[in-house]
């Protein structure tokens, strides 16, 4: 990746500072920070630390909402056959998984179907509609898509089918003609909810399902380990409801009564240790998707609905297994993109990579495309060609718009989906070349040369003497952590490095530093090649890190991660 260029945020008002810092009881660096991130007043600030349920929004404020539930109750009322659509990511998984317990717990005849990704690909498809209407069902409820599928819909009502769409991917020019949407992102004045992931919508539908059955709504926050695992898998902004339901649903996977999720917490060597979104994302996670990238997602579905506990110890098994089998996968496929990028990109010179091989599994495309994000900061596109199509996935930086990118070249494209940052495609094999000149030709049109550097936020200018055991404390009151709600990366000048630094397990930095009287340890995953400049260049380094605790042998200890080095 090319040298991140250091953004350090501005100043706040100074007297609005001390006057929060006084009221609340808090540092002003803390401060300063939460009044960049947006938060204007101490009830704003009060809110954000300490969230309560009961701050989520009114479930029927989303778009089709009354006629979503208005139709539920009816299939309840008439015993009607409902099938529960999903997707195979972890996302649609734990959507699927919610809809139909909450639906079961109701009484409905309930099913679920996840389409198989090397088979049928994204989204609602005949395939899946000939299977429910096998089944004799009425009544499809789609959970994480649907929300383009309007060929699909029609194809449905031919059968005599129903369709209940619940999404939050962008609606294309064509809304499907169904039962209801209900999609925040349909009708665009709704902000607080608009950026829900799949499985937040359809906690949504549950709440208002439940609120209009006058039933228990607490029995649904026994399903909010479903809404975190989703949330946070699928990168979706951790601000207002999603922070409320990640913070929330954490602590419920800590507890949760669901066999599958327990088990699986077991063999991702997590049980009985502390579980924050970055587990989630890291370890549980991958192992909830892998099934779903390399072929069938049920099992993953079962995992997260059976109440068998040798069941489930048997499929969490088979998940992590898999998982492995996907990794090295992944590994194969990145050094053959490398490969090809080494052979025929000019990264220098061009602001778009677009690459494709009939060898590559579509399942792992995008993490691998995401990787290569990571090292060029170029939008990216990698397709997988088989059977005469070409699957895709696509991955971008903040200045392009992947969506409205493949929105523009849809004319060649046989369909695609997405969001700014992550989007899918398929495309005939002989139109490549054209994607690959129209998409840089966007890019080159579109990205200046600094669009192309990428940026590091600090969020504040820290002394080391600042830093103890309640100032992590307190930062930690900022979690759950993720997009717009990242932890706060601090900068520190002209730190001295203690004794020698070293590299440890896979090219890691370990070293120590110092300012004054403190002296705190140092980690630098993937950091390792900086180990002999670092000794070479002096004692010197002004740092980019974040703070955290360190517990080994059940001593806590602060450590700095870093996030970069300047020398």
């Amino acid at each position: 990746m090319p040298r991140l260029e250091w953004l350090v945020a501005p100043e706040p008002d100074y007297r609005l500072v001390e006057q929060l810092s006084s009221e609340l009881d808090l540092p002003r660096i803390v401060v300063k920070i939460l009044l960049n991130r947006g938060l204007k007043s101490a009830d704003e600030i009060k809110g954000f630390i300490n969230p309560e349920f009961s701050d989520l929004a009114d479930p029927f404020r989303l778009p089709d909402m009354e006629k979503a539930v208005e139709r539920l109750v009816e299939a309840l009322r008439d015993n009607e056959k409902i099938m529960v659509y999903g997707d195979y990511d972890v996302d649609g998984v734990t959507a699927s998984a919610l809809m139909f317990l909450v639906l079961n717990k109701l009484g409905a005849q309930v099913v679920y179907y996840l389409p198989n990704r090397l088979v049928e690909g994204y989204g609602l498809s005949e395939e899946g509609i000939i299977e429910a209407r096998n089944r004799d069902v009425t009544l499809i409820v789609t959970v994480d898509t649907g929300v383009t599928a309007a060929d699909e819909v029609e194809f449905a009502r031919r059968q005599g089918i129903d369709v209940l769409i619940t999404d939050h991917h962008e609606p294309g020019g064509n809304l499907p003609d169904c039962v209801a949407i209900v999609n925040p992102k349909v009708v665009r004045d709704n902000d607080e909810s608009h950026e829900l992931a799949g499985v937040g919508v359809a906690f949504k539908v549950a709440q208002a399902l439940y609120r209009r059955l006058q039933q228990n709504e607490e029995e649904l926050e026994e399903h909010l380990d479903l809404v975190a695992l989703g949330t946070s898998a699928d990168i979706v902004p951790l601000i207002n409801e999603n922070r409320i339901l990640t913070k929330f649903g954490i602590r419920q996977i800590v507890r949760t009564t669901k066999p599958g999720l327990k088990k699986l917490v077991f063999v991702s060597g997590l049980m009985g240790k502390e579980i924050s979104t970055g587990q989630v994302v890291f370890i549980l996670a991958p192992r909830i998707n892998a099934i779903g990238r390399l072929g069938d997602a049920v099992q993953a579905i079962k995992l997260l609905t059976t109440r068998d506990e040798s069941a489930a110890s048997e499929i969490a098994r088979f998940l992590d297994s898999e998982n492995k089998r996907r990794k090295a996968i992944d590994q194969q496929t990145l050094e053959e993109a490398l490969t090809q990028i080494e052979e025929s990109v000019n990264v220098d010179g061009e602001r778009a990579i677009v690459l494709s091989s009939t060898g590559w599994h579509q399942g792992v495309i995008g993490i691998v495309a995401s990787r290569l994000v990571e090292k060029y900061y170029l939008p990216t596109v990698l397709i997988s060609i088989d059977g005469g199509v070409g699957k895709g996935s696509a991955r971008s930086i903040p200045a392009f718009h992947m969506y409205e990118a493949l929105k523009s070249c849809e004319d060649i494209l046989l369909r695609f989906g997405g969001h700014k940052y992550a989007a899918g495609l398929s495309i005939e094999p002989d139109k490549i070349p054209e994607f690959r000149r129209r998409l840089q030709a966007l890019a080159m049109e579109q990205l200046k040369p600094d669009d192309m550097t990428p940026k590091l936020k600090i969020d504040a200018e820290l002394d080391l003497d600042e830093i103890n055991m309640d100032f992590v404390r307190t930062i930690e009151m900022f979690a759950p952590f993720g997009p717009q709600n990242m932890r706060p990366i601090f900068m520190t000048r002209n730190v001295n490095i203690v004794g020698q630094p070293y590299v440890v397990g896979r090219n890691h930095l370990k070293m120590k530093v110092r300012t004054g009287d403190k002296e705190f340890d140092v980690i630098g995953f993937n950091f390792g090649e900086h180990a002999n400049a670092l000794a070479m260049h002096g004692v010197d380094v002004s740092m980019a890190y974040v703070v955290e605790v360190n517990t080994y042998f059940d001593q806590p200890r602060i450590q700095l991660r870093v996030k970069d080095l300047h020398y």
